[in-house]
């Protein structure tokens, strides 16, 4: 459930088409760490899809995306049925080809790992990883780029140096068994390291002003977390030495990125990085049901975020992607249409794709981002989407 109470801030394509089965295999464990060796087995065709040689034209090709939202990362319970417990239904293959049939390039399945490890030494359930290696299978099968990512899992790795041993072993345990579970998995599949790492609980959990001393000491923490889960996927085998990544700064706010103390990590790949950021941009139109619901282009100077993260980010050989943005229903379709394009116009010229937030929310008023009625297999807002998708023509 997505709870983001300010995100402020407000081809030529060098091809490597892989084709073929990909099957997860499996690995004994070394001793004091998560065992994997009940990693999840399957056979999936991987349909030809053109992939990039380097992380800002892989970017441009991964376009408009869709996030699974409120389904894989729901939190309140550790067994399977945590994945309907947020009021989703049950993933279905279908669902995930409608996706790709709806016109998305991309899909986010944000997955909360923690609750569904068993041991001290965050060992995930083998039910767990199979399902989830299901759904991802339904979205290689369907010809989708796929992010994968650590979702609901902040208090495993809590940004502070007090509690970085123990996030060290967390990011460590889970993303050697993520990566050995898909190594066979080509570059579609992008590995995300965290999902929003912040100060939970305090009142810098949202922001902080640039130069305070706590939340840049986070940001810190943050970057050398994302070295952490680099380095542990580069250890594996098959393609993770090659797979693209995305890391977020806190919050995966654009204005955290944009600090001066977040920093890429070091890679043994080259070009392969990607920063991850989420932009319910403006806050007062697209998030806050206080704020404003007529978009006619004035606020659009608050869009230049996107400018921002571009210079410091793209024209350094790192791809941006903005993993979650939407805008909630404010019974004010024409002005969300109007919006999108401008938000999406401007992030497709930059090379940035975008992956908006479906939570199933379709009412009106926060939190409200629901696109796709997922039984039916319907579009809410055809114009909304057409709207989005024009722009990445």
């Amino acid at each position: 459930m997505k709870k983001i109470l300010a995100m402020i801030m407000s081809a030529a394509m060098t091809a490597a088409v892989f084709t073929g089965c990909g099957k997860a295999a499996q690995k004994p464990a070394d001793n004091g760490e998560a065992d994997v060796t009940n990693a999840a087995v399957s056979e999936v065709t991987f349909p030809e899809i053109a992939i990039a040689d380097n992380a800002v034209d892989y970017a441009k090709s991964m376009k408009l995306g869709w996030n699974l939202g409120n389904t894989l990362d729901a939190v309140t319970s550790s067994s399977l049925d945590s994945e309907t417990l947020w009021g989703q239904p049950k993933t279905t293959k279908e669902l995930i080809g409608f996706v790709k049939e709806s016109g998305f390039t991309t899909i986010r399945i944000p997955v909360s790992w923690g609750q569904h490890t068993t041991d001290e030494n965050y060992t995930i359930d083998p039910a767990w990883m199979a399902r989830v290696n299901e759904v991802v299978d339904y979205a290689v099968e369907s010809g989708l780029y796929i992010i994968l990512n650590s979702h609901h899992d902040c208090d495993y790795y809590y940004p502070t140096e007090e509690k970085f041993a123990e996030g060290e072993k967390y990011l460590k345990s889970i993303w050697t068994q993520i990566s050995e579970n898909f190594k066979d998995y080509d570059e579609r599949l992008i590995f995300e390291s965290m999902n929003e790492p912040r100060l939970t609980g305090t009142n810098k959990e949202w922001w902080f002003q640039d130069n305070d001393a706590e939340g840049v000491a986070s940001i810190k923490t943050i970057v050398k977390y994302n070295q952490i889960f680099v380095d542990t996927v580069r250890a594996g085998e098959g393609y993770n030495k090659t797979r693209f990544l995305m890391v977020p700064s806190n919050a995966a706010a654009p204005q955290n990125a944009l600090n001066a103390a977040f920093e890429m990590p070091v890679d043994t790949a080259e070009n392969r990085l990607m920063v991850s950021v989420h932009a319910y941009s403006p806050y007062d139109f697209a998030m806050n049901d206080k704020g404003y619901k007529v978009w006619d282009g004035s606020k659009s100077g608050e869009l230049n975020f996107m400018d921002n993260l571009s210079k410091k980010f793209i024209e350094n050989g790192y791809g941006v992607v903005i993993g979650e943005f939407g805008a909630t229903n404010k019974d004010n379709l024409e002005d969300r249409v109007a919006w999108a394009k401008d938000y999406c116009g401007k992030a497709a010229s930059l090379g940035i794709p975008c992956v908006l937030w479906d939570n199933g929310g379709t009412k009106v008023g926060s939190e409200n981002f629901g696109m796709i009625y997922r039984l039916p297999k319907t579009i809410h807002y055809p114009e909304l989407l057409d709207a989005m998708l024009e722009a990445y023509k």
